[in-house]
């Protein structure tokens, strides 16, 4: 009777250590990853659809503006001396409005933002502050006419005498809360033809920076305020139910599967999230990451540097390459976002570390990294000063929570440039070096919140438990399993034991008999 319970025991607690080893290598981890993806999915049960569609704490926008510091010296050739002023801080707001839900487990919305001036993080700095710059309109109006009828460059440019206040040079005198938000007036007022036709042009094409002023009078440039309350949309974006590692994918633009404005696969895909939300990363981690951006038509990618730990919390740090703003020599893949004929010098393409923004803006605007971070050589030698890129100021990166795919901090930096390029038929360009010149930087990023950070540190403690119970669950088995086993073989007078004392006595004997 003895024997036969002995043996229940055992099969009974083997029976317990399969399942055991099966919740431990399988069951514990789908459970636990089942539910973190169902607080992570875009659908209103969910913990995280409430942050996603209003951010919880607003982004920290700064901008960096490049005062030029000799323009006479420019005007007869020199190179350019600047002096970066910044940052100029703006809390920026993010909400999204649902339109709705679509095929392919997609959520579609638009994307309001808003910002507001934070006078404590720029002080000593004020919106009343004056700077010189690039007159980046000018400029744009310029090449856009040289490109397409250079023979009307110097009727143009006189008919822009009047289109903008005291051009006499290509710099401007302005505030910087006209530059970035309330807009630099310009006049559409007059007689001359030319100028007709330039006013004409410019609300045609409907350009981002321009908007009309409220009498049909001009237009108010400005670098900023078409993304201040105007929303933007509207995105598709995977959300996550069917496929958890889709999560966050933008699928659709404007009402298109692709950006149009390349007119070429590879550069018009989609690819990446609007940086707001990304897939866990437990399971796979992708060597890069991508975020789409739609000011600048095209998915910026980071790559993986390897595993870190920032605020306690462990993560995964991403970084910009060279690779992403590659010449089409060093990446093939980018060729197809060449502007033509941008120099004779060059075949076509623009240097390391430029994209053409011509497609995108419809102004020959030119994007890169801060100070030419990671571009060529060439750009920085066309500046006398003030043009130094530096790693630890000019990179963009982000940090995810290796367990959620939350970002737990990130910072994006772009440049927006304009070529200052010497033309003999027009008297303010007639003896300025030809380059790429700087108008400011922005930085616009975030940090999760100390209350969010509680709750993945809470979220992470939770999660440690339950890997130290399953495997405590997975010991405990063990130990019945081999608790069980020596009751058996006590019972029935067999088993390890008895095994191990007959080799012990087989063993003397042969012993003796070498002995003998």
């Amino acid at each position: 009777m003895l024997g036969k319970n002995a043996k229940l025991f055992f099969c009974g607690s083997m029976g317990v250590l399969v399942a055991a080893i099966a919740m431990a290598a399988w069951g514990f981890p789908k459970i636990v990853q089942s539910q973190i993806n169902k607080n992570l999915q875009l659908e209103n049960s969910s913990t995280m659809f409430e942050k996603w569609r209003v951010v919880p704490v607003p982004l920290t926008f700064k901008i960096y503006v490049f005062n030029v510091t000799n323009t006479d010296e420019v005007n007869e050739g020199a190179k350019p001396a600047l002096d970066e002023i910044g940052p100029f801080v703006y809390k920026e707001y993010r909400e999204k409005r649902i339109l709705g839900y679509g095929e392919n487990d997609t959520i579609r919305y638009m994307l309001k933002k808003t910002f507001y001036f934070d006078e404590e993080a720029s002080a000593p700095l004020t919106q009343d502050d004056e700077v010189t710059v690039i007159n980046y309109s000018y400029m744009a109006a310029l090449l856009t006419v040289n490109d397409l009828m250079p023979a009307a460059v110097g009727l143009v440019n006189t008919a822009l005498g009047s289109f903008f206040t005291n051009l006499t040079d290509p710099f401007m005198r302005v505030k910087v809360r006209d530059l970035f938000f309330d807009g630099i007036f310009l006049n559409c007022i007059g007689e001359n033809s030319a100028l007709s036709l330039v006013c004409g042009k410019i609300k045609a094409d409907k350009q981002p920076n321009m908007r009309p002023a409220e009498d049909g009078s001009g237009f108010y440039f400005s670098m900023f305020n078409y993304l201040n309350t105007t929303e933007s949309g509207p995105y598709d974006m995977v959300r996550g139910i069917e496929n958890i590692h889709e999560l966050g994918h933008i699928v659709g633009f404007d009402g298109a599967p692709t950006m149009r404005y390349w007119g070429d696969p590879y550069c018009g895909q989609l690819n990446g999230s609007d940086g707001s939300i990304f897939p866990p990363l437990n399971q796979i981690v992708p060597d890069r990451v991508y975020i789409f951006e739609p000011e600048i038509c095209r998915s910026m990618s980071v790559g993986l540097v390897g595993e870190r730990n920032i605020f306690n919390i462990s993560s995964y740090l991403y970084e910009i390459d060279e690779s992403v703003l590659a010449s089409k020599l060093a990446n093939r893949n980018n060729k197809c976002f060449c502007k033509k004929n941008w120099s004779a010098n060059h075949d076509g393409c623009l240097l390391m570390g430029l994209i053409n923004l011509a497609p995108c803006r419809g102004a020959p605007a030119i994007a890169s990294l801060p100070h030419f971070y990671l571009g060529s050589e060439e750009l920085l030698e066309y500046f006398e000063e003030g043009v130094k890129p530096e790693k630890e100021k000019h990179e963009s990166f982000v940090y995810l929570d290796a367990t959620t795919g939350v970002v737990i901090k990130g910072l994006q930096r772009i440049q927006f440039n304009i070529e200052l390029r010497n033309m003999k038929s027009v008297p303010q360009l007639e003896k300025v070096p030809t380059g790429v010149f700087p108008l400011l930087w922005i930085e616009e990023g975030a940090e999760i919140p100390a209350e969010l950070r509680q709750e993945l540190h809470q979220a992470h403690t939770l999660l440690g438990y339950v890997e130290a119970l399953r495997w405590a669950i997975l010991g405990l088995a063990i130990l019945l399993s081999l608790a069980s086993g020596w009751c058996a073989s006590r019972a029935t007078g067999v088993g390890l034991c008895a095994r191990q004392h007959n080799s012990v006595s087989f063993i003397g004997n042969n012993f003796d008999l070498n002995k003998g």
